[in-house]
This record gives C-alpha cells, structure tokens and sequence, in this order.
C-alpha cells in the first residue's frame, strides 16, 4: 500500500526518512537542514514562512524521486498554518524592573538601575557576537530560551555592544548611538579626555583633584612618578608616557616597582623572598603612611617587635599607637613592650602608623578624622568584618605571610603575588 502524502510536511517527513517509504536520495549538502526541519514538525511544530520557502525550493531538487505521490499538490498544502515569528531586533535601555519581569522582587538599592536590552530571533551568527561581549554574572542577565539579553548600562557596555552590533540592521535607541560617537571620539582622543600623567603634566583632571595631588606629591618629576603611578587607582589616573614612568619606576627598589606596577589593590609578599626590612623600606620609599598595621589576634607581640623594630629610626614613636591591651595576666610582656617603646601616642591626624589587631577596629580609629589609605596584614587571615569593610576604601592592601590563607582566597577581591 503506497503512503500518502496530502501535504509539505508529509514530503518533508518522508524525505527525511520519518515514514515508512522508498529512500529519497538527497545531496549530502542538504542532508542536515532537512532533517532538522522535518524532526521539528513530526514533532508537532509548525513551520514559518522562511522554512517553507526553504523547504518548497529544496523538495523541488527531488521531485522526480516522488512520482508515487502527488507532489503538486502535497507541496502547496500546509497541515499546520505557518507559525509566526518576531523578527524584530532592537537596542534599547530599560529599567532594572523591565529587565526582571512583572511581579518580580528585587533590592531597593537596584531601583535606578538600567539595563542595555538586546533582542533578536534566534541566530548563530548573532548568538556569535553575544559571546564576544563581557557576559560576567554581574554584569549580564539572559533567560535560558528566550531572544533577549541584557547588558548593565555603563560606558563599557555601550561602546562594546554598539560596536558589536552597528552593522547588523538592528533599531538601535538614538541616546546609545550618541553615546558611542562620544566615546568614540574619546578614543580617538584619549589625550584630551583621559585623566593621567602627560609629559610630566597632571591632566584631564579637576582644578581641586590636581591641587590635592601636588600638595601630596608636588610637581609630576621623574623623581616622583613612580609616586603618581602607585596612587592611580586612588587619584584616578589612567595614562602615564611610559619612557618617563619606566625611568622613575628603575629607581626604586625590586619590591617597591612591584607594589607600583600591581594589577589589584591587595597583594601578598611572600617571606621567603622578601624580609620585614625589605618591606618597611619600600613603605617608606613609596611614602605610604599613613600605615595601619593589623597584627594577628594570636601572639602578636612577635610582629609588633619586628615591625616597629624595621620602622624605628624612620618613624618616631610619637607618631605611632597600639590601639589594644592584652590581659596582663597572661600577656603583660606585650603591654609593658607598648609602654616602655612609647608606642602609647594619642591617635591624631599626624599620626604615622596604628596598630590593630584582626579581631576588632577599635571604634576611636572609626570616630577619628584620621586618613589612611595603605593596610599590612603581618599575617595573611581573616579579619574582624567591619574591619574588613573599613579596609574595603584602600588602594594597597598588603599580606605579610608565606602563602595567602584559605579565608583570603576565596574574598571578592583577587590578591596578587608579587
């Protein structure tokens, strides 16, 4: 009994082999495409109006092959109306609310937040350029299924997605297309819009920001700049002339060019390779106090001594403070090192170097006006949390030990081995 073929899908299934039926033989070119499409409506999916003008003029190649059927007719006969498809692909901005969904619950502090949406029907070329973009979790959000991705709204994104996208007749919001002109034009430009060093010249920077550098540093010099170089993140720097950096950075010590030249604000200097003088000594030519020394809750006489021992002679004792007492029960010999070094200085705002220990910030360190930028773990552990968030505002954050501790390892921030 010959099969009957009253439609395209039925000729699309028997091609494809989904039918008991004489093989129609096909050109291996063709082999993959047909077959996706015939699994998709054996399986009950109806076609769209691209697949059945691909499948019409396809089917047509083979049409002597279905002499037993009639082919006219079944290929002009759907058995299911075409589906329809949004094809529509567009860029816009919308508000972290839009971007969730309705009824969806989300943080108070994300309520001005905005989103880059980016939508089109599916397409592997497309899909291809979504996966060239930062697509990190905090900075990317995509429903698994569905045609819409979104991006967070800042300057990055804009110019990466616009970039991306520019060429692929997408409708794109006419604030974004703005913006990327703009930051285009500070590309092109960067001299005239990117904050740094030039010729030994602060510029692309506030009146107010460049008096505060020159009045901590002074005048850019190649004496100084490797000074402006370990501050960047702190001033907002961004370029510096490298002939000029690269000389004043060859003047310092080997531990002092690579605290300079750190990728992260936390780094860790090993023991092994690095001595506490070493370390004090880089501290000092680098001109990084205020100091904030957190010794650690076990036993912290014995890097009290070390430290203010590497530091004495540099660093007056009046100028520094030990901002906690042990029991003098059980440890009395730390308490009298503290009175009989002088280490006992009211904290003020000339105040070089404090020493805490992990377990607490002491809330007259919190309450002072006292301003520092610059932390040393003399071991690398877990310290107190709102310690921890003090710290958070720190450009340099340095771990004294021989490995990073399993705790360190898995915080926020990465720390660089130097």
């Amino acid at each position: 009994m010959k099969n009957e073929a009253n439609t395209i899908e039925d000729l699309l299934e028997i091609l494809a082999g989904f039918r008991q039926a004489p093989k129609i033989e096909i050109e291996s070119s063709d082999m993959s495409i047909m077959y996706s499409i015939a699994r998709q409506v054996f399986k009950g999916t109806a076609l769209t109006d691209r697949q059945y003008a691909l499948v019409t003029e396809k089917l047509s190649k083979y049409k002597e092959q279905f002499n037993d059927y009639n082919f006219d007719l079944a290929v002009e006969t759907l058995r299911m109306p075409l589906r329809e498809i949004d094809r529509s692909k567009y860029i816009k901005v919308v508000s972290h609310s839009e971007m969730l969904g309705p009824d969806k619950v989300y943080e108070s502090y994300k309520e001005k937040w905005q989103w880059i949406k980016v939508r089109f029907p599916f397409s592997k070329k497309l899909i291809c350029k979504i996966e060239s973009l930062d697509k990190s979790s905090n900075n990317y959000y995509h429903d698994k299924g569905s045609h819409e991705h979104y991006f967070l709204y800042n300057e990055r994104n804009i110019f990466d997605i616009i970039e991306v996208f520019k060429d692929s007749s997408f409708i794109i919001d006419q604030d974004l297309l703005d913006m990327h002109l703009l930051l285009q034009e500070m590309k092109d430009n960067q001299d005239n819009y990117i904050p740094g060093v030039y010729k030994l010249k602060l510029k692309n920077l506030s009146d107010r920001a460049i008096s505060y550098m020159l009045s901590d540093i002074g005048e850019p010099s190649i004496d100084n700049l490797a000074l402006y170089k370990d501050r960047q993140r702190k001033y907002g720097l961004h370029y510096f002339d490298t002939s000029d950096l690269d000389n004043s950075i060859s003047q310092l010590t080997h531990l002092s060019q690579n605290i300079v030249n750190r990728e992260c604000r936390q780094v860790l200097i090993k023991k092994e390779k690095y001595t506490i003088n070493n370390l004090a000594e880089s501290v000092l030519e680098l001109n990084r106090f205020p100091l904030l020394v957190i010794l650690p809750e076990t036993d912290p006489l014995n890097d009290l001594i070390k430290v203010h021992k590497s530091l004495h002679g540099f660093v007056d004792p009046t100028e520094c403070t030990v901002m906690f007492r042990l029991s003098n029960n059980s440890d009395s010999e730390f308490n009298d090192y503290i009175k009989n070094n002088n280490l006992n200085s009211s904290l003020d705002k000339n105040t070089k170097v404090v020493y805490i220990n992990t377990n607490k910030i002491p809330k007259p360190l919190i309450m002072s006006d006292w301003k520092c930028s610059t932390a040393l773990l003399t071991q690398s552990q877990r310290v107190n949390t709102k310690l921890s968030q003090y710290i958070e505002k720190f450009d340099l954050v340095m771990h004294y030990d021989k490995d990073v501790s399993q705790f360190a390892r898995f915080q926020r921030d990465r720390i660089q081995e130097l």
